[in-house]
């Protein structure tokens, strides 16, 4: 009954060699892991893979050395964090945003240029791609939008954003993961989220 094994008893598991128990904790944090990272790398998917693939290694090296200290889940974010700035000071940065942009006006052209018969089905369809191209590339540019005004953010309130509002981390939890006071925590967080408002507002005036 792994799925009513708790992180700890999973990591101990594998430790001990069921190897099964780490696909139960890659199941329970792969997705998490990945949008986390990715919002710390500037929204770059790749990167962010290969952060998370790297946090794996680590938890299947240091395994036998998780000593409950913390709970396993702070111990993997923190792992996770530290995978994230080790590629942004060995990487140089870009974003994603413009790739995103321009994959969604490939989607559209090849709609627009599909050679679809101008019958009423037909018609009704291209209408609905057209439609559901337009939407995605909305949501693309607001995407970039957020994840730009992110990057300008200092790191340490990057952090705590990330962790509190998109990691749903309780501030105990996020504050236990960067190894800072409750107090500090929530500090930062009310300095990051008005900075952010002030900057998609900015962004938002014609």
């Amino acid at each position: 009954m792994s799925h009513l094994a708790t992180d700890e008893q999973l990591i101990a598991e594998f430790a001990t060699g069921r190897r099964a128990a780490l696909e139960d904790l890659a199941r329970r944090y792969e997705k998490p892991l990945l949008g986390l990272s990715q919002g710390l790398l500037g929204g770059d998917a790749t990167l962010a893979q290969d952060a998370v693939q790297e946090t794996w290694v680590r938890v299947i090296r240091f395994a036998g050395k998780f000593n409950g200290r913390s709970s396993f889940k702070t111990w993997l974010y923190r792992i996770a964090i530290n995978q994230c700035r080790t590629l942004q000071s060995s990487t140089p940065h870009e974003s994603t945003g413009e790739s995103d942009k321009a994959n969604d006006l490939d989607k559209e052209a090849i709609t627009r240029g599909s050679g679809v018969s101008n019958s009423p089905t037909a018609s009704k369809v291209t209408g609905v791609s057209n439609k559901r191209a337009a939407e995605d590339m909305v949501a693309a540019e607001e995407r970039a939008e957020l994840h730009a005004a992110l990057d300008r953010l200092g790191v340490d309130h990057r952090h705590v954003l990330l962790l509190c509002y998109h990691a749903g981390m309780t501030h105990p939890e996020a504050a236990d993961i960067l190894d800072i006071p409750l107090g500090t925590l929530k500090s930062r967080l009310s300095t990051a989220l008005a900075e952010l408002r002030r900057m998609l507002a900015k962004e938002d005036r014609p």
